[in-house]
Protein backbone atom coordinates (compact mmCIF):
# COMPACT_ATOMS: atom_id res chain seq x y z
CA UNK A 1 0.00 0.00 0.00
CA UNK A 2 1.03 3.50 -0.80
CA UNK A 3 -0.23 5.25 2.46
CA UNK A 4 -1.96 4.59 5.96
CA UNK A 5 -5.85 4.85 5.68
CA UNK A 6 -7.74 7.19 7.78
CA UNK A 7 -9.23 4.96 10.82
CA UNK A 8 -12.83 3.31 10.08
CA UNK A 9 -15.44 4.74 12.58
CA UNK A 10 -17.23 1.55 11.98
CA UNK A 11 -16.12 -1.93 13.06
CA UNK A 12 -18.14 -5.30 12.56
CA UNK A 13 -18.94 -6.13 15.35
CA UNK A 14 -21.17 -8.60 17.96
CA UNK A 15 -24.58 -10.71 16.51
CA UNK A 16 -27.02 -9.50 14.74
CA UNK A 17 -30.78 -8.72 16.35
CA UNK A 18 -33.91 -10.24 14.76
CA UNK A 19 -34.68 -7.07 13.21
CA UNK A 20 -31.34 -6.90 11.35
CA UNK A 21 -31.32 -10.45 9.84
CA UNK A 22 -34.84 -10.03 8.53
CA UNK A 23 -33.20 -6.61 6.74
CA UNK A 24 -30.12 -8.01 5.89
CA UNK A 25 -31.90 -10.75 4.02
CA UNK A 26 -34.28 -8.13 2.31
CA UNK A 27 -31.83 -6.50 0.81
CA UNK A 28 -29.64 -9.64 -0.35
CA UNK A 29 -30.91 -9.09 -3.62
CA UNK A 30 -31.36 -5.77 -4.20
CA UNK A 31 -27.29 -4.53 -3.76
CA UNK A 32 -26.48 -3.29 -6.59
CA UNK A 33 -22.61 -2.94 -6.77
CA UNK A 34 -19.73 -2.92 -9.61
CA UNK A 35 -20.46 -6.90 -9.72
CA UNK A 36 -16.78 -8.58 -11.18
CA UNK A 37 -18.96 -10.09 -13.16
CA UNK A 38 -19.42 -6.68 -14.99
CA UNK A 39 -15.55 -6.28 -15.24
CA UNK A 40 -13.60 -6.79 -18.79
CA UNK A 41 -11.36 -8.87 -16.62
CA UNK A 42 -14.06 -10.78 -15.93
CA UNK A 43 -15.30 -11.75 -19.35
CA UNK A 44 -17.40 -15.02 -19.54
CA UNK A 45 -18.41 -14.87 -15.90
CA UNK A 46 -21.69 -13.97 -16.52
CA UNK A 47 -24.76 -16.36 -16.60
CA UNK A 48 -22.79 -18.93 -14.83
CA UNK A 49 -24.97 -21.37 -13.31
CA UNK A 50 -25.29 -21.97 -9.42
CA UNK A 51 -22.35 -24.58 -8.61
CA UNK A 52 -23.56 -28.65 -8.51
CA UNK A 53 -23.09 -30.25 -5.06
CA UNK A 54 -20.19 -31.65 -4.96
CA UNK A 55 -20.09 -34.94 -2.76
CA UNK A 56 -18.98 -34.71 1.13
CA UNK A 57 -16.70 -37.15 1.25
CA UNK A 58 -14.49 -35.62 -1.02
CA UNK A 59 -13.77 -32.36 0.79
CA UNK A 60 -13.56 -33.92 4.12
CA UNK A 61 -10.92 -31.72 6.82
CA UNK A 62 -7.74 -33.18 6.70
CA UNK A 63 -8.03 -33.74 3.12
CA UNK A 64 -6.28 -30.73 0.73
CA UNK A 65 -8.75 -30.36 -1.50
CA UNK A 66 -10.41 -26.68 -1.03
CA UNK A 67 -13.72 -25.86 -2.82
CA UNK A 68 -13.45 -22.01 -3.63
CA UNK A 69 -16.67 -20.33 -4.89
CA UNK A 70 -15.72 -17.32 -6.92
CA UNK A 71 -16.23 -15.40 -10.12
CA UNK A 72 -15.59 -17.11 -13.13
CA UNK A 73 -13.33 -15.82 -16.34
CA UNK A 74 -10.58 -13.43 -15.99
CA UNK A 75 -10.44 -13.69 -11.92
CA UNK A 76 -10.41 -17.13 -11.26
CA UNK A 77 -7.38 -17.27 -14.43
CA UNK A 78 -5.81 -14.56 -11.94
CA UNK A 79 -6.02 -16.48 -8.71
CA UNK A 80 -4.72 -19.98 -10.55
CA UNK A 81 -1.67 -17.87 -11.75
CA UNK A 82 -0.56 -15.58 -9.05
CA UNK A 83 -1.25 -17.95 -6.23
CA UNK A 84 -3.01 -21.77 -6.41
CA UNK A 85 -0.37 -22.87 -8.94
CA UNK A 86 2.75 -20.99 -7.70
CA UNK A 87 1.99 -21.19 -3.86
CA UNK A 88 -0.81 -23.53 -3.15
CA UNK A 89 -0.47 -26.57 -5.74
CA UNK A 90 3.15 -27.22 -4.47
CA UNK A 91 1.76 -27.45 -1.15
CA UNK A 92 -0.15 -30.28 -2.07
CA UNK A 93 -3.93 -28.18 -2.54
CA UNK A 94 -6.23 -29.18 -4.92
CA UNK A 95 -8.65 -26.49 -5.70
CA UNK A 96 -11.81 -27.25 -7.14
CA UNK A 97 -13.74 -24.19 -8.61
CA UNK A 98 -16.99 -23.15 -8.22
CA UNK A 99 -17.39 -20.10 -10.75
CA UNK A 100 -21.24 -18.37 -10.35
CA UNK A 101 -22.35 -14.37 -10.31
CA UNK A 102 -22.41 -13.42 -6.50
CA UNK A 103 -25.70 -12.92 -5.64
CA UNK A 104 -26.45 -16.52 -6.60
CA UNK A 105 -22.91 -17.26 -4.18
CA UNK A 106 -24.21 -15.46 -1.13
CA UNK A 107 -28.04 -17.46 -1.64
CA UNK A 108 -26.32 -20.81 -1.49
CA UNK A 109 -24.42 -20.00 1.72
CA UNK A 110 -27.86 -18.52 3.14
CA UNK A 111 -29.67 -21.86 2.02
CA UNK A 112 -27.24 -24.36 3.02
CA UNK A 113 -26.92 -22.69 6.60
CA UNK A 114 -28.63 -25.62 8.73
CA UNK A 115 -26.61 -28.20 6.86
CA UNK A 116 -23.35 -29.64 8.68
CA UNK A 117 -21.67 -29.11 5.89
CA UNK A 118 -21.73 -26.59 3.10
CA UNK A 119 -20.50 -26.82 -0.28
CA UNK A 120 -18.22 -24.26 -0.56
CA UNK A 121 -14.92 -23.72 1.85
CA UNK A 122 -14.10 -20.54 0.41
CA UNK A 123 -16.60 -17.54 -1.27
CA UNK A 124 -15.45 -14.13 -3.22
CA UNK A 125 -17.73 -11.82 -1.65
CA UNK A 126 -17.57 -7.72 -1.82
CA UNK A 127 -17.27 -5.89 1.46
CA UNK A 128 -21.37 -5.24 1.89
CA UNK A 129 -22.09 -8.91 1.25
CA UNK A 130 -19.67 -10.20 3.28
CA UNK A 131 -20.66 -8.26 6.22
CA UNK A 132 -24.38 -8.74 5.96
CA UNK A 133 -23.07 -12.80 5.71
CA UNK A 134 -21.41 -12.03 8.77
CA UNK A 135 -24.41 -10.69 10.81
CA UNK A 136 -26.64 -13.17 9.85
CA UNK A 137 -23.78 -15.38 11.77
CA UNK A 138 -23.13 -17.69 8.79
CA UNK A 139 -19.20 -17.16 8.53
CA UNK A 140 -16.24 -18.14 10.22
CA UNK A 141 -14.01 -15.07 12.59
CA UNK A 142 -11.11 -15.33 11.11
CA UNK A 143 -7.31 -13.81 12.86
CA UNK A 144 -3.80 -14.28 12.28
CA UNK A 145 -3.48 -17.14 14.24
CA UNK A 146 -5.66 -19.38 11.37
CA UNK A 147 -3.90 -16.75 8.54
CA UNK A 148 -1.30 -15.23 9.61
CA UNK A 149 -0.48 -12.65 6.63
CA UNK A 150 -3.83 -10.90 7.91
CA UNK A 151 -0.90 -9.10 10.17
CA UNK A 152 0.22 -7.13 7.35
CA UNK A 153 -3.33 -5.83 6.15
CA UNK A 154 -4.56 -2.35 6.74
CA UNK A 155 -6.54 -2.38 10.15
CA UNK A 156 -9.22 -0.34 7.98
CA UNK A 157 -9.74 -2.77 5.16
CA UNK A 158 -9.70 -5.56 7.61
CA UNK A 159 -13.42 -6.98 9.39
CA UNK A 160 -13.78 -10.32 11.70
CA UNK A 161 -15.26 -12.38 8.77
CA UNK A 162 -13.36 -10.91 5.68
CA UNK A 163 -9.80 -11.59 4.06
CA UNK A 164 -10.01 -8.67 1.81
CA UNK A 165 -8.07 -9.14 -1.31
CA UNK A 166 -8.41 -6.07 -3.50
CA UNK A 167 -9.26 -2.88 -3.15
CA UNK A 168 -9.44 0.78 -5.27
CA UNK A 169 -10.89 4.03 -4.79
CA UNK A 170 -13.55 6.39 -6.48
CA UNK A 171 -12.61 8.91 -8.28
CA UNK A 172 -13.38 11.27 -10.94
CA UNK A 173 -12.57 9.77 -14.25
CA UNK A 174 -12.08 12.14 -17.27
CA UNK A 175 -10.93 12.87 -20.90
CA UNK A 176 -7.66 15.14 -20.46
CA UNK A 177 -8.15 15.94 -24.23
CA UNK A 178 -11.27 17.84 -23.57
CA UNK A 179 -10.97 18.79 -20.14
CA UNK A 180 -7.67 20.13 -19.95
CA UNK A 181 -8.04 21.30 -15.79
CA UNK A 182 -8.86 18.43 -13.78
CA UNK A 183 -12.13 18.29 -12.55
CA UNK A 184 -11.80 18.71 -8.10
CA UNK A 185 -14.81 17.78 -7.12
CA UNK A 186 -18.30 15.98 -6.99
CA UNK A 187 -19.60 19.42 -7.79
CA UNK A 188 -17.95 19.29 -11.62
CA UNK A 189 -20.59 16.85 -12.62
CA UNK A 190 -23.46 19.48 -12.10
CA UNK A 191 -21.32 22.33 -14.27
CA UNK A 192 -23.18 23.02 -17.36
CA UNK A 193 -20.10 23.04 -19.46
CA UNK A 194 -19.77 19.06 -19.74
CA UNK A 195 -24.07 19.01 -19.98
CA UNK A 196 -24.45 15.52 -21.90
CA UNK A 197 -20.94 14.52 -21.34
CA UNK A 198 -21.54 12.88 -18.14
CA UNK A 199 -21.62 8.82 -17.51
CA UNK A 200 -21.83 6.43 -15.12
CA UNK A 201 -22.84 2.43 -14.67
CA UNK A 202 -25.92 2.48 -12.95
CA UNK A 203 -24.60 -0.89 -11.06
CA UNK A 204 -22.34 1.54 -8.89
CA UNK A 205 -25.95 3.46 -8.08
CA UNK A 206 -25.28 3.54 -4.27
CA UNK A 207 -21.40 4.21 -4.52
CA UNK A 208 -22.47 7.09 -6.58
CA UNK A 209 -24.73 8.37 -3.87
CA UNK A 210 -22.02 8.03 -1.36
CA UNK A 211 -19.46 10.51 -3.37
CA UNK A 212 -22.85 12.67 -3.30
CA UNK A 213 -23.23 12.42 -0.03
CA UNK A 214 -19.52 13.16 0.99
CA UNK A 215 -19.42 16.25 -0.88
CA UNK A 216 -23.02 17.66 0.54
CA UNK A 217 -23.37 16.44 3.71
CA UNK A 218 -19.79 15.34 4.53
CA UNK A 219 -20.36 11.86 5.54
CA UNK A 220 -21.01 8.50 3.38
CA UNK A 221 -24.45 8.28 4.97
CA UNK A 222 -26.22 12.18 4.54
CA UNK A 223 -28.38 10.90 2.01
CA UNK A 224 -30.65 13.64 2.70
CA UNK A 225 -28.08 15.70 0.87
CA UNK A 226 -26.94 13.56 -2.12
CA UNK A 227 -30.82 13.03 -3.20
CA UNK A 228 -30.94 16.81 -4.76
CA UNK A 229 -27.69 17.18 -5.63
CA UNK A 230 -27.72 13.55 -7.82
CA UNK A 231 -31.27 15.08 -9.31
CA UNK A 232 -29.02 18.29 -10.42
CA UNK A 233 -26.27 15.80 -11.75
CA UNK A 234 -29.15 13.82 -13.75
CA UNK A 235 -30.81 17.43 -15.26
CA UNK A 236 -26.98 18.26 -16.54
CA UNK A 237 -27.73 15.43 -18.94
CA UNK A 238 -26.69 12.58 -16.84
CA UNK A 239 -25.95 9.57 -19.61
CA UNK A 240 -26.86 5.77 -17.51
CA UNK A 241 -24.51 2.78 -18.99
CA UNK A 242 -25.77 -1.19 -17.54
CA UNK A 243 -22.40 -2.13 -17.61
CA UNK A 244 -19.43 -0.56 -16.15
CA UNK A 245 -17.73 -2.17 -19.22
CA UNK A 246 -19.52 0.04 -21.32
CA UNK A 247 -18.08 3.30 -19.49
CA UNK A 248 -14.30 2.85 -21.22
CA UNK A 249 -15.46 2.82 -24.92
CA UNK A 250 -17.72 5.51 -24.01
CA UNK A 251 -15.14 7.98 -23.27
CA UNK A 252 -13.16 6.36 -26.40
CA UNK A 253 -16.23 7.33 -28.69
CA UNK A 254 -15.94 10.95 -27.10
CA UNK A 255 -19.75 10.47 -26.38
CA UNK A 256 -18.47 11.56 -22.56
CA UNK A 257 -15.95 13.36 -21.12
CA UNK A 258 -16.47 13.04 -17.62
CA UNK A 259 -17.92 10.74 -14.34
CA UNK A 260 -17.30 8.63 -11.21
CA UNK A 261 -14.86 5.40 -11.47
CA UNK A 262 -12.78 3.08 -9.95
CA UNK A 263 -9.14 4.03 -9.63
CA UNK A 264 -8.30 0.23 -10.80
CA UNK A 265 -10.36 1.24 -13.94
CA UNK A 266 -8.89 3.80 -14.68
CA UNK A 267 -5.35 2.40 -14.66
CA UNK A 268 -7.01 -0.97 -17.11
CA UNK A 269 -8.35 1.58 -19.70
CA UNK A 270 -5.16 3.64 -19.84
CA UNK A 271 -3.14 0.06 -20.48
CA UNK A 272 -5.67 -0.52 -23.58
CA UNK A 273 -5.24 2.86 -24.97
CA UNK A 274 -8.18 4.53 -23.82
CA UNK A 275 -6.94 8.39 -22.62
CA UNK A 276 -8.51 8.64 -19.60
CA UNK A 277 -7.23 10.10 -16.19
CA UNK A 278 -8.32 10.19 -12.47
CA UNK A 279 -8.65 13.27 -9.91
CA UNK A 280 -9.36 12.32 -6.26
CA UNK A 281 -12.38 14.91 -5.22
CA UNK A 282 -11.12 17.39 -2.49
CA UNK A 283 -13.91 16.54 -0.21
CA UNK A 284 -12.92 12.69 -0.52
CA UNK A 285 -13.31 8.99 -1.87
CA UNK A 286 -15.21 6.20 -1.20
CA UNK A 287 -13.04 2.96 -0.85
CA UNK A 288 -14.36 -0.45 -2.63
CA UNK A 289 -13.25 -3.45 -1.27
CA UNK A 290 -13.60 -7.16 -2.41
CA UNK A 291 -12.47 -10.36 -0.40
CA UNK A 292 -12.74 -13.78 0.59
CA UNK A 293 -14.94 -15.06 3.24
CA UNK A 294 -15.25 -18.71 5.05
CA UNK A 295 -18.52 -19.72 5.59
CA UNK A 296 -19.19 -21.36 9.08
CA UNK A 297 -20.02 -25.00 7.88
CA UNK A 298 -17.35 -24.94 5.26
CA UNK A 299 -16.29 -28.71 4.93
CA UNK A 300 -12.27 -27.99 4.86
CA UNK A 301 -11.68 -25.08 6.77
CA UNK A 302 -7.66 -25.71 7.18
CA UNK A 303 -7.45 -25.75 3.57
CA UNK A 304 -9.98 -22.56 3.21
CA UNK A 305 -7.57 -20.60 5.78
CA UNK A 306 -4.15 -21.78 3.87
CA UNK A 307 -6.68 -20.35 0.32
CA UNK A 308 -6.94 -16.97 1.99
CA UNK A 309 -3.46 -17.04 3.50
CA UNK A 310 -1.68 -17.53 -0.28
CA UNK A 311 -4.57 -14.76 -1.34
CA UNK A 312 -2.42 -12.47 0.93
CA UNK A 313 1.28 -13.12 -0.06
CA UNK A 314 2.30 -10.49 -1.30
CA UNK A 315 3.74 -11.99 -4.65
CA UNK A 316 0.35 -12.24 -5.49
CA UNK A 317 -1.13 -8.76 -4.14
CA UNK A 318 1.42 -7.38 -6.49
CA UNK A 319 0.64 -10.04 -9.59
CA UNK A 320 -3.30 -8.85 -9.10
CA UNK A 321 -2.08 -4.94 -9.12
CA UNK A 322 -0.26 -5.49 -12.24
CA UNK A 323 -2.61 -7.23 -13.64
CA UNK A 324 -6.26 -5.63 -12.50
CA UNK A 325 -5.16 -2.24 -11.41
CA UNK A 326 -6.60 -2.76 -7.69
CA UNK A 327 -4.21 -1.77 -4.76
CA UNK A 328 -2.81 -4.55 -2.40
CA UNK A 329 -4.79 -4.83 0.60
CA UNK A 330 -1.14 -5.73 2.31
CA UNK A 331 1.28 -3.28 3.64
CA UNK A 332 4.37 -5.75 2.32
CA UNK A 333 3.44 -5.42 -1.10
CA UNK A 334 5.59 -3.39 -3.58
CA UNK A 335 4.72 -1.81 -6.63
CA UNK A 336 7.28 -0.84 -8.89
CA UNK A 337 7.20 0.91 -12.54
CA UNK A 338 3.94 2.08 -14.59
CA UNK A 339 1.00 0.65 -12.15
CA UNK A 340 3.04 2.21 -8.81
CA UNK A 341 2.89 5.26 -10.94
CA UNK A 342 -0.71 4.80 -12.07
CA UNK A 343 -2.18 3.84 -8.91
CA UNK A 344 -0.21 6.28 -6.85
CA UNK A 345 -2.56 8.88 -4.70
CA UNK A 346 -1.30 12.27 -5.08
CA UNK A 347 -0.18 14.76 -2.59
CA UNK A 348 -1.48 15.94 -0.01
CA UNK A 349 -2.97 12.82 0.95
CA UNK A 350 -6.67 12.17 -0.46
CA UNK A 351 -9.34 11.96 2.20
CA UNK A 352 -10.60 7.86 1.51
CA UNK A 353 -14.04 6.67 2.88
CA UNK A 354 -15.03 2.88 3.50
CA UNK A 355 -19.20 2.89 3.34
CA UNK A 356 -20.84 2.44 6.65
CA UNK A 357 -21.96 -0.73 5.83
CA UNK A 358 -24.25 -1.22 9.26
CA UNK A 359 -26.09 1.64 8.28
CA UNK A 360 -26.03 0.60 4.76
CA UNK A 361 -28.02 -2.45 5.42
CA UNK A 362 -31.08 -0.18 6.16
CA UNK A 363 -31.02 2.43 3.42
CA UNK A 364 -29.94 0.31 0.78
CA UNK A 365 -33.39 -0.83 -0.30
CA UNK A 366 -35.00 2.99 0.04
CA UNK A 367 -32.43 4.39 -2.05
CA UNK A 368 -32.45 1.48 -5.17
CA UNK A 369 -36.46 2.19 -5.12
CA UNK A 370 -35.15 6.33 -4.79
CA UNK A 371 -32.62 5.66 -7.98
CA UNK A 372 -35.08 3.83 -10.02
CA UNK A 373 -38.08 6.72 -9.68
CA UNK A 374 -35.52 9.35 -9.84
CA UNK A 375 -32.57 8.74 -12.02
CA UNK A 376 -32.81 5.58 -13.49
CA UNK A 377 -36.06 6.82 -14.77
CA UNK A 378 -35.73 10.32 -14.83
Amino acid sequence: MTQAIPPNPRRIEGDATDEEKNTVTKTIRTFRLPSMSRRSVLAGAGGLALPAILPTGALAAGSKKVVVGTWGGDYQHLQEINFVKPILNPEGYDVVWAPANEPPRVAQIIAQKMLPHGTLDVAAVEAPFGYRLGKLGLLEPLDEKKIPNLAHVDPVLRSEFLAPHIYSAQILIYDPKKITTPPTSFADLMNPAYKGKIGVPTGNSFFIMMAAALYGGGNVNAFDKAKPLMEKVNANGLRLYPETDSIGPAFKSGEIELGLMWLARVAMWQNAGIDVAAAFPKEGSVLYVSGFVVPKNAPNKEAAFAYLNAMLDPRAQEGFAATMGYLPTVNNAKLTGKIAKQLAFPTPKPKLYTPDYAYDVKALPEMNQWWQQNIARG
